[in-house]
């Protein structure tokens, strides 16, 4: 561009010094003719000058824009505008959202389907339930060459063991939580026996003194509320109560639920709504945000939930008052078994008929750098996925609760990975609300549920 300003210049210049020499030289009336003349090429030179120009300076990059979706959160936004302002004008993300108040795990599974059907049309990155990798692979770019085993190394194993399907790498985790149990401190605070009810609850109480603990308080609000409609959620709930009884439970029985422990942790489910009312029949319609609104508007004592329930909400609180004296305990257990706790979370893939796939790259790297996934910590309350966030010092000091994490962790389990998942939980989910509406007894329920596994119906 300098240059060619250069050549610019000079040529006006040569143009005005040939100009004032010819009309020296000339009589008055062939200068008068000359001069209009020049004046006419001088133009011409110019606006060829000028075209030269702007045909031959550098053109402006067009900056690569890569579609990302996923429920986009505060920590989200955060973290795509960093990328997006280190990139200026040469990559740009943007997002796709998946509102939590919109739509539900299964609404989100099945929107991503269509949009990765039709080949992806308008979409790089996406973002799936830790349990969906197998489902999406064949919608997928394989990333095991992308990734040394030095990056994959500074990972956890625990939330890399979902990426991968038929031994390739598929999806690489951007944050995982876990299920805990919530309650009210300001509300048990009002019963005499306070300290004693909070010291069972953080000693980890079993489903037996639980069941004993509602009977010893008496009290008309709502005691435990959970996720029981049919979808994913009752699944976990179902899952956590099953594997606290046996953790190799899927690998004994696979997905045959006609055995004692199975009928056992239904049972429960089925007795904690309809036979001790500890938890109120509308259960089975709620997932997460219903089941979360109901609780904090009815003055619930405990819920089932994820740990960033606490942060979820931050933005459209049902009530910010109640929100902020919600404390964290481990799920209950039965005394014959041990704690359990399913491990949920996000996973990112990149869809294999996007044709951005190094910048998408690029981007999944930025979000597993150490301060990005201290962001999701921070904002949302996600687990970070990477080793150093439980290990560093300045961590550990800033956030007293790593520890608290790491101890929950070592009861963490896994729903089953299985190429047909997706379509299993659909039967469970179904069975299970069937049995909690007592529709259908325990037994039938478990029959039918693991008859239509097998014969496919679903």
């Amino acid at each position: 561009m300098i240059k060619n300003g250069f050549f610019y210049l000079i040529g006006i210049n040569v143009a005005q010094q040939m100009l004032k020499k010819i009309k020296s030289a000339l009589p008055m009336k062939i200068r008068f003719k000359q001069t209009w003349g020049l004046l006419i090429l001088l133009f011409v030179s110019i606006a060829y000058l000028v075209t030269f120009m702007l045909l031959n300076s550098p053109k402006k990059p067009e900056v690569t824009e890569i579609y990302f979706a996923d429920m986009i959160t505060a920590a989200h936004s955060i973290l795509i505008n960093k990328f997006n302002k280190i990139n200026e004008g040469k990559v740009k993300v943007i997002p796709i959202d998946f509102p939590n108040f919109d739509f539900s795990t299964n609404e989100r599974k099945e929107m991503l389907a269509r949009l990765l059907r039709g080949k992806g049309d308008g979409i790089d990155v996406f973002a799936v339930d830790v349990v969906w990798v197998q489902r999406f692979a064949k919608w997928s770019e394989p990333l095991t060459n992308y990734f040394s085993k030095a990056e994959l190394d500074k990972i956890l194993s625990v939330a890399l063991e979902s990426c991968y399907f038929e031994g390739d790498l598929y999806a690489l985790p951007l944050n995982r939580v876990q299920g805990i149990l919530y309650y009210r401190d300001d509300l048990l605070k009002k019963f005499d026996n306070y300290n004693q009810i909070i010291k069972k609850i953080e000693k980890n109480i079993t489903w037996e003194d639980f069941i004993k603990l509602k009977n010893e308080l008496n009290t008309q609000l709502p005691f435990y509320t959970f996720t029981a409609t049919d979808y994913e959620g009752l699944i976990c709930v179902f899952f956590e109560v099953l594997l606290s009884l046996n953790k190799n439970y899927f690998e004994q029985y696979g997905f045959n639920f006609n055995t004692i422990e199975a009928e056992k942790s239904l049972q429960l489910l089925v007795d904690l709504v309809n036979k001790y009312n500890i938890s109120p029949k509308s259960v089975t319609e709620f997932t997460e945000v219903p089941s979360y609104q109901y609780f904090i508007q009815n003055d619930g004592l405990f819920i089932r939930g994820w740990p960033t329930f606490d942060k979820d909400f931050r933005e459209k609180p049902f009530d910010a008052k109640k929100q902020s004296h919600l404390k964290k305990a481990s799920l209950p257990y039965f005394k014959s078994g041990h704690q359990s706790s399913i491990m949920g979370g996000w996973n990112m893939m990149i869809s294999k008929f996007s044709n951005k796939k190094e910048a998408a790259i690029n981007f999944i790297k930025f979000l597993l750098k150490e301060d990005s996934q201290e962001i999701f910590y921070k904002e949302g309350g996600h687990y970070p996925v990477v080793k150093s966030f439980y290990q560093k010092s300045e961590y550990l000091a800033k956030y007293p609760e790593i520890e608290r994490i790491k101890y929950w962790d070592a009861n963490v389990t896994q729903r089953p990975a299985n190429a047909d998942y997706t379509r299993f939980s659909k039967i469970i989910a179904y069975y299970l609300k069937n049995a909690l509406q007592q529709k259908l007894s325990v037994k039938e329920a478990l029959a039918s549920c693991s008859q239509d596994i097998l014969t496919e119906k679903f």
